[in-house]
């Protein structure tokens, strides 16, 4: 049988220090700065990694082997951090949990989501990287960035993954609901790892905590975005459930996930109704009116919503809803929401599909040196 492969030096070494500063975090050496700013290394360097291999990809610009080094290095040290993080943040916590410092839904909360996030990432790794590894190895020879068509990739870009043009040609309905609900989502996604850092990272590092200071500027503009992009979402998945009922029963019904849209309503529905409980108590304070839709839907709630069991029961419903949902993405067609622009992206080079296909052909057609000749 053939040995398997040795892990990279990279990989073993992310893996021991992860292991240590969890075991740090569990015997109360780390404080929850550590894992939080280890956070932020990872966003950021995700962020200029990204930026990195956008001027490769879509510029001529640039030393090519530098911007693809840099790329790679940096999306790599973005990936190593986000893994110390988690590490670091679960061995506090599992500390601060054993010292009976944790409330019970944050003991229940941190297993959910650290559970999810697991899933999630194993899942858009073996969709999007794993099931094309092959592929790419077969064809690598053919993507060169001086074959790179960069006015092509540019525009395709700007049509098909923010605008989604072809989707509004094909039908305007469905072009509504799906840029409702991949921006909302992703704008949400966006402004979620912003606040982890305000919200948990601030407090951690000993700095000012505006996030709970009551109508400071800062968290009144999160209360804006978080139900601006929530009420993208819902109009969404209400426009996608409408027009599944419209289609029933012709062929295009395949074009709906009626099981996830469903489910994304309802986890929506949910952090709704429990903004709406938060602010039921005090719905006439003025710093609600940020709040737009929890505080339309708090003034229609009773008086007996506002309770502390009433919320803490919904914040349960609401977060694992969430983490769930998460841990679905790679599940159903919603990844393909991902995978989609990247095969249109590389549809828009022309000139390396020909290459690959002027590579294969050749291939097929020439002549075998060492095929045996037929006897006489």
């Amino acid at each position: 049988m053939p040995s398997r492969p040795r892990l990279r030096p990279a990989f073993t070494l992310t893996a021991v220090a992860a292991l240590a500063l969890l075991v740090l975090g569990v015997a109360g050496r780390l404080g929850a700065g550590w894992g939080y700013a280890l956070f932020a290394v990872s966003c950021v360097a995700i962020v200029a990694g990204v930026v990195a291999f956008a001027a490769f990809s879509f510029t001529k610009a640039g030393d090519a082997h530098l911007l693809r080094s840099a790329a790679v290095r940096l999306l790599g040290a973005g990936a190593a951090a986000y893994i110390l993080a988690v590490a670091a943040l679960a061995g506090y916590y599992v500390h601060e949990t054993l010292a009976g410092r944790m409330e019970w839904h944050w003991i229940l909360f941190g297993p959910a989501a650290l559970a999810a996030l697991v899933v999630l990432d194993v899942g858009l790794y073996r969709k999007l990287v794993a099931n094309n590894l092959p592929t790419w190895r077969r064809y690598r020879q053919y993507i060169t960035r001086d074959r790179v068509d960069t006015a092509a990739l540019s525009r395709t870009f700007v049509d098909e993954v923010v605008l989604h043009r072809s989707l509004w040609r094909a039908s305007r309905v469905r072009w509504l609901r799906h840029t409702l609900i991949f921006w909302g989502f992703v704008a949400m996604f966006a402004i979620e790892l912003v606040a982890v850092v305000l919200r948990d990272g601030f407090p951690a590092f000993g700095w000012r905590d505006v996030w709970r200071e009551p109508g400071h500027p800062v968290r009144l503009a999160f209360d804006f975005a978080y139900d601006l992009t929530g009420c993208m979402v819902l109009a969404g998945c209400v426009i996608a459930l409408g027009w599944r009922i419209a289609v029933n029963g012709t062929p295009e019904r395949k074009f709906s996930d009626t099981p996830t849209t469903v489910f994304l309503l309802l986890v929506v529905a949910s952090g709704f109704l429990l903004e709406a409980t938060r602010i039921a108590a005090s719905v006439g304070d003025p710093v609600h009116a940020y709040s737009f839709a929890g505080r339309a839907l708090a003034s229609t709630l009773p008086a007996s919503w506002s309770s502390a069991t009433s919320y803490q029961s919904l914040w349960l419903l609401h977060v694992l809803g969430s983490c769930l949902f998460i841990a679905y993405v790679p599940v159903r067609r919603l990844v393909h929401s991902c995978a989609t622009p990247f095969g249109r992206l590389m549809n828009s080079q022309q000139g390396m599909l020909a290459a690959k296909k002027r590579g294969v052909l050749g291939a097929m057609l020439a002549p075998r040196a060492s095929a045996p000749h037929a006897p006489d």
